[in-house]
């Protein structure tokens, strides 16, 4: 069997951020979960453009929950005591910047239809900036997601923050 990379003594700073973050997303998920439910009660009448949207969005939102519950398994439970598995990014490279990003990117894009629709043309600037803000969102995340998941090599001691870069 081969052996294990030792335990940092600073693993409190580095598994509780993953740890917190995950129980986080899964709490807002349950707010997110009763917008939804309340939103599809109480608009049965929504364009289909406008529902196709929210459904998307929340089905983006659900798988990305899913994700990070593997996340959390992989890290925590099949890799417990694995200083390796807690060092990869597993599912979290796809997971965080491309469906985030997209969400992020429909809503924002939706928020600047509603302010046109709301406001009139005499809003037309800000719907610009928001949309000219928004596009680069969706350029961003591939670039960090291929960085995320081939970063380049460390040392075990840079790696759990013993040494400088």
């Amino acid at each position: 069997m081969p052996t294990l990379p030792p335990v940092p003594p600073n693993i409190s700073e580095i598994a509780a951020p993953l740890l917190l973050g995950v129980i986080w997303n899964w709490s807002l998920f349950g707010a997110l979960v009763v917008q939804f439910y309340v939103y599809s009660y109480n608009f049965p009448g929504d364009k289909r453009l406008i529902k196709l949207l929210v459904y998307s969005v929340f089905l983006l939102e659900t798988l990305q929950t899913a994700l990070s519950g593997a996340d959390i398994y992989y890290w925590f439970v099949s890799g417990f005591g694995n200083m390796d598995h807690l060092a990869s990014p597993y599912a979290s490279a796809f997971d965080v910047p491309i469906i985030g990003a997209a969400v992020s990117v429909a809503v924002q894009f939706f928020f600047a239809y509603r302010i046109w629709v709301l406001g009139g043309r005499e809003f037309w600037w800000i719907c610009a900036i928001i949309y000219m803000v928004s596009l680069p969102l969706m350029y961003q995340p591939p670039g960090l997601s291929h960085g995320h998941c081939r970063p380049r090599p460390l040392t075990q001691a840079q790696q759990w923050g013993g040494e400088s870069m």
